[in-house]
């Protein structure tokens, strides 16, 4: 459960409180459940902005929650309580970190993109924080991506190239402003993936990373294991390091000893640097009965492709995690013959911690202080798995 508290404005004039609710869906960054009911309250369509403040109950879920919720029209009269807040000048004060759709018409901007394309069809607003913005419309989505993400629709038809029923159908793209435009992927989630589900999509996944092997990639962030060490030591100097204690500093530093040494041992499993999806789990994965494929690919970059079996290892349960390896390591042994796949495994538990410690790093360094508490003690956490994955 959330407990959500609207401060509605007309822009960037305030125009009240809305009473206290309730809302069953407790995750921060899931807002169609709270649209609903201030439409209803309101009378005239509303989009949430940003999160102003969250109570640290449980990080990224339940609790109070603030957000800034700007309508389009003038409210009914009497719905919301119009004593003056005393932080309005704060929520609204620019700040160079916020993203573009938590500006004031920020979302609105990216509904006209949209439907310039789509035609006049009703958008509804599904998630917004501080990595990106997803507004659906009947037969499309339109998603926002931070700056320092991947932009959906650049990166699909870099996978289009290989396999071009993996991802969805791309739009239109404005990879300047972070825009994509993508068709709806029919079907469900697939959280409990079948074990033909999982052949399936980890199959054709490592077919399209081979074959993107070698390319430039461009467009995409880099995060190759060879780069740890000097990116460890930076975090270990900085805030992340602040968070451990003297005994987990001591551990981290004899770890990023040890990295050389963990790095050769994934290297020597001869799989290519390549395309990573980045949040390789189930949940990003569309099924229809028929077809699958995959959503989700902001988190994308150009690293090792162990990563992702890694990922979906640690999400599904225990009685399918040998289903899924054993698919990954059949398929990269049929595309590289020369290559031992399963070398990896063991440095991944290491190297995808420290991975995913600099990625909620880069978080931190590039959103406003008002989100930060989704990530806040993400890279020290991180760094801990790691120590623990090497012990």
């Amino acid at each position: 459960m959330r407990s959500v508290e609207a401060l509605v404005s007309l822009g960037d004039r305030y125009l009240g409180k809305a009473p206290v609710f309730e809302v069953d869906i407790p995750w921060w960054n899931e807002i169609e459940s709270v649209t609903t009911p201030l439409e209803a309250l309101l009378g005239t369509p509303v989009v949430v902005l940003r999160l102003v403040h969250a109570d640290e109950h449980e990080i990224g879920r339940g609790g109070r929650v603030v957000y800034h919720v700007q309508a389009a029209g003038e409210p009914r009269p009497g719905v919301l309580d119009p004593t003056p807040s005393p932080d309005w000048s704060a929520v609204i004060k620019p700040h160079p970190l916020r993203a573009t759709w938590a500006e004031v018409d920020g979302p609105q901007r990216l509904i006209d993109w949209a439907t310039s394309h789509l035609g006049p069809l009703t958008p509804t607003q599904v998630k917004t924080w501080n990595l990106s913005c997803l507004i659906r419309f009947p037969g499309a989505w339109a998603k926002a991506t931070c700056r320092f993400c991947t932009v959906d629709g650049a990166v699909i038809r870099r996978v289009h190239q290989y396999d071009a029923a993996l991802a969805p159908t791309v739009l239109a793209v404005d990879h300047e402003r972070g825009w994509s435009l993508l068709a709806h992927a029919p079907g469900i989630d697939c959280w409990q993936p079948d074990r033909a589900t999982v052949e399936d999509v980890v199959t054709r996944w490592v077919a399209v990373q081979a074959g993107l092997a070698g390319e430039e990639l461009e467009d995409v962030p880099r995060m190759l294991p060879r780069d740890l060490p000097a990116e460890l030591d930076g975090l270990l100097a900085g805030e992340a390091g602040r968070k451990l204690s003297a005994t987990e500093l001591t551990q981290a530093r004899m770890l990023m000893d040890e990295l050389p040494e963990v790095i050769a041992e994934l290297e020597s499993a001869g799989l290519p640097n390549t395309l990573v999806h980045g949040d390789f789990h189930p949940g990003n994965w569309r099924s229809d009965g028929t077809n699958r494929l995959i959503v989700d690919w902001a988190d994308s970059y150009l690293g090792h492709p162990a990563t992702d079996i890694e990922r979906l290892r640690g999400w599904l349960p225990v009685e399918k995690q040998d289903h899924a390896v054993s698919i990954w390591l059949d398929a990269w042994r049929s595309c590289l013959p020369d290559s031992r796949p399963e070398r990896a495994l063991r440095p991944i538990t290491v190297i995808a911690r420290l991975l995913g410690a600099l990625t909620y790093q880069r978080f931190l360094d590039n959103i406003e202080p008002d989100e930060r508490v989704y990530h806040e003690d993400d890279p020290a956490s991180e760094i801990r798995a790691a120590i623990a994955a090497q012990s």
